[in-house]
């Protein structure tokens, strides 16, 4: 059974900014709750960033890697290896004005059983709703 999360915020920031933010992985640990390592891996194809990140969950740590690709105002993310049994997630951006963006995160993934079980819907939001808070906060610095 797959699970989700789906948030929005008004981000004080032009979409380049923040496309800029999302594509740079190696930025990832120095923000992002719980990465412990973040690095940026070879692209493959034109418009694809690949990255890696490794994120320290319940005393465990589990390697993340995803393959970004911008079109037009969104960047999707697929899994590339990690601990999900599936993982898309998608930011859409929506300028508001020079310096104003709403930006959409939503994403949907299987978990593998061990981590379903203490993966509650209540968790994942909050977890969501941190990284969504996360990345509007590092905009501001």
């Amino acid at each position: 059974m797959s699970s989700s999360f789906e948030g929005s915020e008004i981000f004080e920031a032009p979409p380049e900014k923040i496309f800029a933010l999302i594509n740079n992985f190696e930025s990832y640990k120095d923000f992002l709750p719980g990465c412990l390592e973040s690095s940026r891996l070879a692209d493959d194809e034109e418009g694809c960033v690949m990255g890696r990140l490794v994120f320290s969950l319940l005393n465990k740590t589990y390697a993340f890697e995803s393959n970004n690709q911008t079109n037009g105002q969104e960047i999707s993310i697929t899994q590339s290896k990690g601990p999900f049994l599936d993982f898309y997630a998608l930011w859409t951006l929506e300028a508001i004005n020079e310096n104003q963006t709403k930006v959409k995160f939503e994403t949907k993934f299987t978990l593998p059983f061990v981590l379903k079980i203490i993966a509650t819907q209540s968790m994942i939001d909050n977890i969501g709703h941190k990284f969504i808070n996360a990345f509007a906060n590092q905009l501001l610095k």
